[in-house]
């Protein structure tokens, strides 16, 4: 999930103050979720982080937010392919393999690993 606060700080840092960032605020802040599953709703929450699902603006930001974790990851020989909100990781791992740069990153940034999501091909 992306925090809407750290999310901000880094496009100011990017070069976008202003209104700009102010319209960016704007449009994260005071957002709220709900689920519908069949003909069941659940219960509606303050969404506080995370892109907006379905904006053209969410994946955008999600890009943003995660940009320099592509270069991190590069020093390292590990591949990244992006699309709209989603990171796939490829990585050949020989005789162990240094994952300190991503989990720094991610625990910095509060972007958390699926672990569920990961797969090892053994050849």
């Amino acid at each position: 999930m992306v925090s809407h606060k750290k999310l901000f700080a880094k496009l100011y840092t990017y070069g976008i103050p202003g209104t700009v960032l102010l319209w960016i605020k704007s449009f994260f802040t005071g957002r709220t979720h709900q689920t519908k599953v069949g003909q069941h709703f659940s219960d509606i929450a303050a969404l506080i982080c995370g892109v907006v699902e379905g904006s053209g603006i969410g994946p955008l930001m999600f890009l943003v937010y995660i940009n320099e974790l592509a270069a991190i990851l590069d020093c390292y020989g590990i591949k990244i392919e992006l699309f709209a909100d989603d990171a796939k990781l490829y990585v050949q791992i020989v005789n162990g393999l240094n994952v300190v740069q991503l989990v720094r990153w991610s625990t910095d940034w509060q972007l958390s690993i699926s672990i569920n999501k990961c797969c090892v091909l053994n050849y």
